[in-house]
């Protein structure tokens, strides 16, 4: 399990000398720590919406600042959604990552002080997570809106192929399920990947299409990953885990989409509500 433990070569030679022969233990520890029970996933759902309004909250409010002639910083706009995720009851490890304009090609953005102004004609990226208590599992979503009346050629096309990446994803995991079939983690980037490749943005797809989710944000279950690492393990009933393809062109744009996914089984529940399609647009047409 490349991200919990690694085994000497060893180790592994002198247990096989003994006529031991060493099994895998991913879907061990998968069934005893990262499969949520029935109560986590009905917590979750109601999570999963509080998560999904104080984002949309934020674009709203952004696009309030620049319609007031008073636009907010990527700071102010941050604090409101580490303010507002509390209030709503979901208020235990809260976070976000707001990213206007080029700053979003940084995965893992966070601005320096209060950060740029979100302006007219910016493209903006909220990406907020939390969980309401202890023994719960979290809800982490990622949203795009554009601060303007027409979204430029440029920005609608690496929209178009984040979105349609993260639906290929979708659409091979209920595939997989509906085949009776078992799923890995790597299959999953994989499938996602492609459509980013196609589409001839694959280098800037730098991180893996999702993360094991349980009571801790980057979970111990299996990850949907073949870049970072090849994640062989499988998809067993009641894990979840998000769906975040993006692209990053440094200096100049970066777009992300995530939702969550429950994997049950009757099949994989997108639990955040509502996914996006197109653009937010606070400014409207």
């Amino acid at each position: 399990l490349p991200t919990l433990d690694r085994v000497p070569a060893g180790v592994l030679g002198l247990l096989e000398r003994f006529g031991v022969q060493p099994v895998d233990s991913g879907d061990l520890v998968t069934t005893f720590h990262s499969r949520w029970t029935p109560r986590q996933l009905e917590v979750h759902r109601r999570t999963a919406r509080t998560v999904r309004q104080v984002i949309h909250d934020a674009f709203r409010h952004a696009g309030e600042g620049i319609r007031d002639g008073r636009p907010v910083t990527e700071g102010e706009l941050s604090e409101r959604i580490r303010t507002r995720l509390p209030e709503a009851g979901v208020g235990l490890d809260v976070d976000c990552v707001v990213a206007v304009g080029a700053g979003a090609s940084d995965p893992h953005y966070q601005p320096q002080g209060s950060g740029r102004e979100i302006r007219e004609g910016e493209l903006l990226l909220v990406d907020a997570w939390g969980r309401p208590g202890q023994g719960e599992v979290f809800a982490d979503q990622t949203w795009m809106g554009y601060l303007g009346h027409q979204v430029p050629p440029r920005i609608q096309e690496i929209w178009d192929a984040v979105r349609d990446a993260r639906e290929a994803a979708l659409a091979f995991l209920r595939h997989r399920w509906e085949e009776g079939r078992d799923v890995r983690g790597y299959e999953v980037d994989d499938a996602c990947r492609s459509v980013i490749e196609n589409r001839g943005f694959g280098r800037y797809f730098v991180h893996r299409t999702g993360h094991s989710m349980d009571t801790e944000l980057h979970g111990s279950g299996p990850n949907l990953d073949n870049l970072e690492t090849h994640d062989g393990r499988r998809l067993l009933p009641g894990v979840g885990f998000s769906v975040e393809p993006g692209i990053y062109i440094p200096g100049e744009i970066g777009v992300r989409s995530e939702v969550n996914v429950h994997w049950s089984s009757g099949g994989p529940e997108v639990t955040t509500p509502d996914p996006q399609v197109e653009l937010l647009r606070p400014l409207g047409e």
